[in-house]
């Protein structure tokens, strides 16, 4: 059960990332080159990403590693990019802890 708790937990966190996208943000919360369109792809590829892994689970090495590699390219970003508004700089970090508290706790479950 725990595995399929902390797989639904990481795809509840990811459509409701690409849902703040779609409807929360706007293209001058980010830096340049992230355009709105941008913003749509992957709002929209966050939400699919979601419904996918609520029914079709991935396994969770996978899925750590997945949410590790892109928690570290959200702070190297935020680290070298300028331009975000605070709300864009927020989100960019609430969702790299996300991840990595996401991470943790699935390698922690693999242990189990």
């Amino acid at each position: 059960m725990e595995t399929r708790t902390v797989i639904r937990v990481d795809a509840a966190i990811e459509a409701a990332l690409g849902i703040a996208l779609l409807v929360g943000f706007g293209a001058h919360d980010f830096p340049h080159p992230v355009g709105r369109v941008v913003e749509i792809v992957v709002g929209v590829g966050l939400v699919t990403f979601g419904v996918f892994l609520w029914r079709a689970p991935v396994g969770l090495r996978v899925l750590a590693v997945g949410n590790v590699v892109t928690a570290c390219a959200a702070v190297i970003w935020l680290a070298a990019a300028t331009h975000f508004s605070a709300a864009g700089a927020a989100l960019v970090a609430a969702a790299a802890a996300a991840l990595v508290v996401l991470a943790a706790w699935e390698a922690a479950t693999l242990r189990r």
